[in-house]
């Protein structure tokens, strides 16, 4: 009781401020995310479904942008291309969600406590606005250095506070017990203690550890000492305890991608942190090896003795049923591959039904396990361009902030850009949805502050003044390298 009389003083407070700060009450918006998310937050006030004190904050701070904006003359300047693909992007959610409310036949013989009304219009519409709306406020809020430091420490508190709660809520004795245990505590704890699910939990911390490891460039050398190294290492802890075989791969990826392009001196560390993963976190090693080293007597054998022509290798466990589910839905693609089946199409079409009838209750997929996949049979090829191509625009601009090296804003934000977009798109290969969702807020405000900085590079360039950039005066923080 007491905390949600505390949480509701902090949201009147936010709410009233944000009319005079719109810019930082959506950073607030941002922050918040990692405790709104907790099971033991209120989801209604008075009892009105979607009312709740996030919401609340994010009506006020929604309609004191709208109203500063038109009061300070603010021009939006997002680049024309990146306008037109998100409008695209959203049309398709929207059709999307029209398709699946003329055929909800199919959702209504597997689900049914949502198959029509104002729960889907909520889920699969207002809410994929509203999750980045956020990030669009701050993008067209962010124009000096102190809003821009503002919102990449709140940014980076969120996925911060995220991991301690994963750290409090799955303990360290998690890392000594079998793979296949640390999956099944990972499921019920995280999902139950935090609110995101552990695969989803995964992904979002293996890219917020290069992110936050991007802020070296920034900070100063005691920031780096005290702050960002111990960062890093909680957020690899939380990583380890998610049991998120995706989220280890995307990790391992991701760092080779980054230290090999910017910090090579990093990857002769490289050894030492593997060897110190696996004598550390033992379940991670067996979580990882799961369906590949193990022979018929369950001892973990080396890769050199796997004999992968004999069958000693399991894809069903590797892959996690995924192999069951793929080529149906491949089929399915293929028989609307231009447009698509629309929203929910896994279970509208009968493969969810299809695949627990053929391998029992045990095996349930209401969703494809992988993001391509879904977007491709809700939305055809014809949706997939626009979406696939807007994320292959920004993994463009951010690689080419990553590269400069005139300006350590540059680098550090491609760096944060590039981190949480490439986590995202790889784990999308075995999970994730291209329908936005409060586990991706944080990459939307990546992906906008990005392209605020990209904005202004080119004002810079063109020889305009820029107080983002290059500020009039200097900017002092007790955090940052001094400007």
């Amino acid at each position: 009781m007491i905390r949600i009389t505390l949480l509701t003083l902090l949201i009147s407070y936010l709410s009233v401020y944000a009319w005079k700060d719109w810019f930082r009450g959506a950073c607030w918006l941002v922050l918040l995310i990692s405790v709104f998310q907790h099971p033991d937050m209120p989801k209604s006030i008075a009892g009105i479904s979607g009312f709740n004190h996030w919401n609340f904050l994010f009506i006020n701070v929604f309609m004191s942008w709208l109203c500063g904006r038109k009061k300070d003359n603010i021009s939006w300047d997002m680049p024309s291309k990146i306008n037109i693909l998100l409008c695209l992007y959203f049309i398709f959610i929207f059709i999307s969600v029209l398709r699946y409310f003329a055929d909800i036949e199919g959702i209504s013989l597997y689900l049914s406590g949502d198959s029509g009304g104002m729960y889907t219009v909520n889920e699969y519409l207002i809410n994929c606005v509203k999750w980045v709306i956020p990030s669009m406020i701050i993008f067209d809020g962010c124009r000096s250095r102190q809003q821009y430091n503002f919102a990449l420490m709140t940014l980076m508190l969120m996925f911060f506070l995220l991991a301690l709660q994963v750290i409090q809520a799955m303990k360290f004795g998690s890392l000594t017990m079998s793979g296949e245990a640390l999956q099944r505590k990972a499921l019920k704890v995280i999902s139950n203690n935090i609110g995101f699910h552990r695969v989803n939990m995964s992904m979002m911390m293996s890219g917020a550890f290069w992110a936050i490891f991007c802020l070296k460039e920034y900070v100063s050398s005691k920031t780096y000492l005290f702050l960002i190294i111990p960062a890093c290492f909680a957020i690899l802890l939380a990583i380890a305890m998610t049991g998120g075989r995706v989220g280890y791969v995307t990790w391992l990826v991701l760092g080779a991608i980054i230290c090999s392009m910017k910090w090579r001196k990093y990857l002769l560390f490289a050894p030492i942190v593997l060897f110190s993963i696996m004598l550390a976190a033992p379940s991670a090693l067996e979580r990882i090896s799961q369906g590949i080293l193990k022979n018929n007597s369950g001892v973990i054998k080396t890769f050199t003795d796997i004999d992968f022509a004999g069958g000693q290798v399991d894809t069903h466990s590797m892959t996690s049923g995924r192999t069951l589910v793929w080529p149906l839905v491949w089929e399915s693609i293929l028989d609307e591959p231009l447009i698509g089946h629309g929203r929910r199409s896994m279970i509208r079409l009968g493969i969810t039904r299809q695949i627990i009838e053929r391998h029992g209750v045990g095996e349930v997929f209401p969703h494809p396990h992988n993001a391509y996949l879904q977007w491709v049979q809700d939305n055809g090829f014809v949706g997939a361009v626009p979406v696939f191509l807007f994320y292959f625009i920004v993994l463009k601009y951010s690689w080419s902030l990553f590269r400069e090296k005139v300006e350590n804003i540059y680098i550090v934000t491609g760096g944060v850009c590039f981190s949480f977009v490439a986590a995202f798109l790889l784990a999308s290969i075995g999970s994730q949805t291209f329908y936005p969702r409060e586990g991706a807020v944080g990459m939307w405000v990546a992906i906008t502050l990005m392209l605020r900085v990209y904005v202004e590079r080119d004002r810079v360039n063109s020889n305009d003044k820029s107080e983002l950039i290059c500020p009039s005066e200097a900017v002092h923080h007790r955090f940052f390298v001094k400007m």
